[in-house]
């Protein structure tokens, strides 16, 4: 309850709008985000250990860790969501043996080199290091070694040029990667590869069909046994995307692939090559129709449709044809990109940078409309959310031009709230700025310093930043925080008590800084004596217009006392280091205002003045809503 009542000041105002209650409800639901992050933590790691392992989570552990969810204060429906992706293996499965994994640099390093061999020789990449040497993946060490040496051999008949050299660093990785190691070390670092590329296209098959077809099925698995792996790999590899995305495997024959591949350097001779079918023309017929409009839809920016097409094309060809292949490799290029500009807009949108969500959203609308998100989500329904929140985001910018003093900054912070990369709100909160704080203090409090000060009076979440000025005039950085008050432990007991710089900040800006030593040499306010002028409502809705000051007059008052100051504000109207001007309602009238000097920035502060007999009463103090803090613009 207290710490309610201590809040109230800050959340009152907040509640009693609705956009600044969405924003707020906004900022809690982010929150309660993180903290269920946490609570998910030590499950997830529980669970990613126990997968790696056993390769599943077998059945006589998931009473422990259902256990452990309870304990962390997960429900039975949030843990069995959490862990449905896993295989659930059977009770008493022994512990795989742990094996040293391929170093990820060297397998990016060989797949990079595989593909400028391709490049370097106008053909299609290897996609492994057993399909350079023309090896089908589940070959022996002795044959992997042999094959090594009579390419080696061949290699070494050719001119010295990239192209060899590209080729001796490929069979130094054949020897450290499949000669001196095991071979299914990195076959399995091929399998984690071919995971991350099949899955956008299988996430997107299964958002369309709602399963995994046995058409999908067939097709992939050709796909990654034609990225390298064996046939039991392959099976994995699907197996497990299919576990991502909750469906189950479709049980259906698939043809067997040959278990020899033709080895590259050693073509065919003319008496060697297969006699064309006399069918040749119209199979040619039957694939070029599909082939055709994938090339379109490729061009239409729709690469799973282009996708489909490629399957169709190569099921009515009866081969991987070389057309067909370029084709399906330049899809599967833009799938891959598109997976990663997803990514890209997931990051900005988590970080409310919807200007930059919204031209990667265009760029995916541009070259992949029909690749979903993460969620399933399609590209035209987030760029539909995005460009709601953009055009709320203007409005409110909109709607600050058109206002003055805290309402103006309010509403460019509520706008940089939902949309924190917005330049034009950022640049009109630029020219507003943000007000120091005031009466900064240093004491000693034990064996440390506290150092406290008054608040900024600018709109928003402040932040403040603490810095200890040495006496070689060196700053040194205290910390960060929200209140008004900051312990710095680092200055010794018998050290004195060195200067503090206190600067306010909010999105971004700071303010400049304001110094307790300044403070501290000035003498305390005295204690002020209330006037009959301090029964009178404040000024409020201070605001300028150009160089003129303007406000709304409180009823029954006609002067006013225009107090300003450049360093600091005005602690009462005779302030000695402040400059003051009395004006009239009727002057007001005439002048539209009343003229201050143009210099920035500049503490102002209107107190409200009555007339007893002859004699001109002033108000003693002056609340927030009568005081202005002008940054310049």
């Amino acid at each position: 309850m207290l710490a309610l009542l201590a809040a109230h000041d800050q959340v009152g105002q907040e509640l009693l709008d609705a956009r600044r209650r969405g924003l707020l409800a906004e900022r809690v639901r982010r929150e309660r985000d993180d903290r269920d992050g946490q609570r998910f933590a030590d499950l997830d790691a529980a669970v990613a250990r126990l997968v790696q392992r056993f390769g599943g989570l077998p059945e006589d552990k998931l009473a422990g860790l259902r256990q452990l969810a309870a304990e962390r204060g997960i429900d039975a429906d949030a843990f069995a969501l959490r862990v449905r992706r896993y295989k659930v293996l059977p009770a008493g499965t022994p512990a795989r043996p742990d094996r040293p994994a391929v170093d990820p640099d060297l397998f990016r390093q060989v797949r990079a080199d595989l593909d400028e061999l391709g490049r370097l020789s106008g053909e299609t990449p290897p996609t492994s290091l057993l399909t350079l040497l023309g090896l089908p993946p589940g070959a022996e060490r002795d044959e992997i070694r042999q094959a090594r040496d009579e390419f080696a051999a061949r290699n070494r008949e050719r001119r010295p040029d990239r192209r060899r050299a590209l080729v001796d660093d490929l069979l130094a990785a054949v020897t450290a990667l499949l000669v001196d190691a095991d071979p299914a070390l990195y076959l399995d670092a091929l399998a984690a590869d071919v995971t991350a590329r099949l899955r956008p296209a299988v996430a997107a098959a299964v958002l369309v069909e709602d399963a995994l077809t046995p058409r999908h099925y067939t097709n992939f698995l050709t796909e990654a046994e034609e990225h390298g792996l064996d046939r039991g790999r392959a099976e994995a590899v699907l197996a497990e995307l299919a576990r991502e995305h909750g469906v189950d495997v479709p049980d259906v024959p698939v043809r067997a692939r040959p278990t020899r591949l033709a080895r590259p350097s050693q073509p065919l001779r003319p008496a060697q090559r297969p006699q064309q079918s006399r069918t040749a023309p119209s199979r040619a017929t039957q694939w070029l129709e599909p082939l055709a409009r994938a090339r379109a839809a490729l061009r239409a920016g729709r690469p799973v449709e282009a996708h489909e097409q490629v399957a169709e094309a190569r099921e009515r060809a009866g081969e991987l044809l070389p057309a067909i292949r370029a084709v399906a490799d330049e899809v599967e290029q833009v799938i891959r990109e598109a997976g990663s500009r997803w990514r890209q807009v997931e990051a900005a949108v988590s970080g409310r940078n919807l200007r930059t969500a919204a031209r990667l959203l265009d760029e995916l609308a541009r070259d992949a409309a029909d690749v979903p998100g993460r969620d399933g989500r399609s590209v035209a329904e987030e760029i539909a959310t995005v460009r709601e929140q953009l055009a709320r985001a203007d409005e409110m910018v909109a709607a600050a031009g058109r206002s003055h003093g805290a309402q103006r900054e309010s509403l460019l912070l509520e706008a940089l709230e939902i949309v924190a990369d917005h330049q034009a709100a950022r640049d009109a909160l630029a020219v507003t700025g943000v007000a120091p704080p005031t009466r900064v203090r240093a004491r000693r409090a034990g064996r440390a310093v506290v150092v406290t000060w008054q608040p900024s009076p600018s709109a928003g979440t402040i932040r403040y930043r603490v810095l200890r000025i040495g006496p070689d005039g060196a700053s040194r950085a205290v910390g960060v925080t929200q209140v008004t008050s900051i312990e710095d432990g680092g200055v010794g007991p018998d050290t004195p008590i060195p200067a503090y710089e206190v600067l306010a900040g909010r999105s971004g800006l700071w303010s400049a800084p304001a110094r307790s030593d300044a403070a501290q040499l000035a003498s305390d306010p005295v204690s002020v004596v209330l006037t009959a002028a301090d029964r009178l409502a404040p000024a409020t809705d201070l605001h300028l217009a150009g160089d003129l000051l303007r406000w709304t007059w409180p009823p029954g008052c006609t002067e006013m006392m225009v107090v300003w100051r450049a360093d600091a504000p005005a602690h009462t109207a005779d302030d000695p280091a402040a400059h003051r001007r009395k004006v009239t309602n009727a002057r007001y009238d005439v002048d539209g205002g009343v003229p201050v000097p143009a210099e920035r920035p500049l503490h102002l502060a209107v107190f409200g003045c009555v007339r007893d007999g002859g004699r001109l009463l002033v108000a003693s103090v002056c609340p927030p809503s009568a005081r202005l803090w002008a940054a310049g613009g």
